[in-house]
């Protein structure tokens, strides 16, 4: 690995009044390396969050939660395809879910998770693990969403009548519909 050190030097007149001073020196030494290299990146990545943080509930109501799983390729991150994944679903009122799902070949997984009158106003973590082969990874931050009563706001658009106005002038003119 090649690496340089670069020294800038300056001297002690910094007059404005003597432009194009001081003279800036700049020495570069290869082979000298007293830096820390940047690390490697990890062989394996993995998150997980939820399509709407407050779906709105209903008794039928489903909120989608996804998982990737990546594997870093010559500096790239790749999707494992195949990967058994598991969402631990950590209710409010203290009951767990477990769903399983398989990763497609981007590396990721769909939770399709129906909603629970637990979760109105009340935090739902999911927490998911990937496993291929040897390797698994568990997402550092768990998905999460918030169900919500949302009440229909009042329309403030104004609705046409069918009943004419009525004309102040000699002549009307009838509308055509």
């Amino acid at each position: 690995m090649l690496s340089m050190v670069l020294i800038v030097s300056c001297g002690s007149d910094t007059s404005q009044n003597a432009p194009g001073t001081p003279i800036a020196t700049i020495t570069i030494r290869f082979g000298q390396f007293s830096g820390s290299p940047t690390p490697d990146l990890n062989g394996f990545y993995c998150g997980g969050w939820a399509t709407n943080t407050t779906p709105h509930y209903s008794m039928n109501g489903i909120e989608y939660v996804y998982g990737k799983f990546t594997q870093t390729v010559q500096g790239n991150p790749v999707g494992v395809n195949n990967a058994a994944a598991v969402a631990t679903i950590l209710w409010p009122d203290g009951s767990t879910q477990v769903e399983n799902a398989t990763t497609g070949s981007d590396g990721i997984a769909v939770f399709a998770i129906p909603l629970r009158p637990s979760a109105i106003n009340h935090l739902v973590q999911i927490q998911i693990t990937f496993s291929s082969g040897s390797q698994t990874c568990t997402i550092p931050s768990a998905a999460f969403f918030t169900a919500v009563v949302a009440s229909p706001s009042p329309s403030t658009t104004s609705t046409p009548s069918v009943t004419p106005t009525p004309c102040h002038r000699k002549k009307c003119m009838t509308p055509t519909p």
